[in-house]
């Protein structure tokens, strides 16, 4: 056994049941990985390839997943290079989802609509198709930007949180979350 086998997360890969993978992702809708200026790390556990999806490519490759749960899509991955479906997935920063500024007074919602008005036409999708799960818009700080009106009338009516549209997936009722 290779030392970097030998700590926690590798000794409990071998006793985890092929049924609890893939690992380390919460419930959420995939669109909130582009939204957030974040890409997808995704490991294999039998091989241990590496691959990553940024949330360019999540749009471009996958657009008719964006409005369903990140588990479900990361159940549905298999590796390249194994076939297998033990993957770990984890989130991080992605360095592409970051020159959307025009000022050092743009706020982050100003910078998610920007990243989003020029990344999801390239999946074939509009702002109004995801809007109804984009959390923590503040319509106000849209409208002071400057954003055009059709994409702060999306989020000015309110009500509009994730929770209000997103149930439970089926993949967190199987697991008992």
């Amino acid at each position: 056994m290779s030392q970097e086998e030998d700590t926690p997360f590798w000794r409990g890969i071998g006793s985890t049941p092929d049924d609890h993978f893939p690992i380390g992702l919460h419930h959420f809708p995939l669109i909130e990985v582009p939204d957030r200026g974040s890409q997808l790390q995704v490991l294999c556990c039998v091989c241990r390839r590496q691959g990553r999806f940024t949330g360019l490519d999540l749009i471009r490759q996958f657009p008719d997943w964006l409005t369903r749960d990140a588990c479900e899509w990361a159940c549905a991955l298999r590796c390249e290079n194994c076939g297998s479906r033990r993957l770990s997935v984890s989130i991080a920063n992605d360095p592409n989802a970051h020159g959307f500024r025009s000022s050092h007074r743009d706020t982050s919602d100003v910078l998610r609509m920007r990243r989003l008005i020029a990344w999801l036409p390239e999946g074939g999708l509009r702002l109004d198709d995801v809007a109804y799960l984009l959390r923590d818009v503040d319509h106000v700080r849209l409208k002071e930007a400057g954003m055009p009106q059709e994409v702060v009338r999306l989020f000015s009516y309110g009500g509009h949180h994730c929770a209000d549209y997103w149930p439970r997936s089926r993949l967190a009722a199987t697991r008992g979350e």
